[in-house]
């Protein structure tokens, strides 16, 4: 079982891959050992994903952890974040009855496609819920792509809702291939830099059609920031050229002064509006 012990809850080096009313079993994505982590990220078992599933059905009882039922968002944040940037959107999506899981994946330590074992895993062991939505930051909107035109056991298990797509780089990203210039950036955020480059992401399928998608574009500073130093390495663009409006429909631009853009009560309203009635 191993001592009870406090953790930062694991950013870049380890993926959740079980998620029950806030609680977390992890995958170190190097050593491929198990942990069971509570609300607070207290770690309270570790060893094989079976000896932790074990502990957290013991301790159900032991922490009066209430029965999940209906429908999950699960929140997936862009290249070298943390689900923390979700932490405002995380609470008003309680409020309004979601059960929420904001994913922790070691996004600069592999390619995005090698993050699908650990989404499929996660998604297999989902339980309880009939319905799962996706709101995504910046680069993970490729992830998304990849996992929902691959097939999975547990597409037929419950009912994809509705995908929101904050900040997306659906047609790749100039300062991601600005970055990867850099052996030293490339080393920092991993194989991910490229992978995000324009030239790389038109080979991703885009999402099925059947799926309601809306698209929330909001300035940041660290796009104000880059902007000089990215325009240098921008593609050369030529009409018929996909832009990121073209994803879809349903798309909303909002002015932005906040450092975490979930910050803005804005673009938590605009995201929690599409998931409710799929329009802005």
């Amino acid at each position: 079982m191993g001592l009870h012990f406090f953790t930062l809850g694991g950013t870049q080096f380890w993926e959740d891959v079980f998620y029950y009313q806030k609680w977390r079993i992890q995958r170190h994505f190097r050593t491929r050992k198990y942990r069971l982590l509570d609300n607070w990220d207290i770690c309270r078992a570790t060893g094989t994903f079976e000896e932790c599933r074990e502990a957290f059905v013991r301790l159900i009882e032991v922490f009066e952890i209430p029965r999940q039922s209906g429908r999950l968002v699960i929140l997936l944040h862009g290249l070298g974040e943390s689900k923390n940037t979700f932490k405002s959107l995380w609470r008003a999506l309680e409020k309004q009855g979601y059960h929420v899981a904001a994913i922790n994946y070691p996004s600069t330590r592999k390619s995005i496609k090698a993050h699908l074992d650990q989404l499929d895993f996660f998604l297999t062991h989902t339980e309880d819920v009939d319905e799962v939505s996706f709101v995504t930051k910046g680069t993970s909107c490729l992830l998304l792509r990849y996992l929902l035109n691959t097939s999975f056991a547990w597409n037929k298990k419950f009912k994809i809702g509705k995908i929101v797509n904050v900040n997306p780089t659906n047609i790749g990203s100039d300062a991601c291939a600005a970055m990867a210039h850099s052996k030293i950036l490339t080393w920092i955020f991993g194989p991910a830099l490229k992978e995000c480059a324009p030239v790389s992401v038109h080979k991703i399928p885009k999402l099925p059609m059947n799926i309601p998608l809306g698209l929330v574009f909001c300035e940041t500073y660290k796009d104000k920031i880059l902007k000089p130093f990215i325009k240098r390495y921008e593609g050369i663009k030529v009409p018929g050229d996909l832009t990121e409006d073209d994803f879809s429909p349903h798309r909303v631009r909002i002015s932005n002064s906040q450092l975490n853009i979930f910050d803005n009560p804005k673009v938590v309203e605009q995201c929690l509006r599409f998931l409710d009635k799929g329009t802005f």
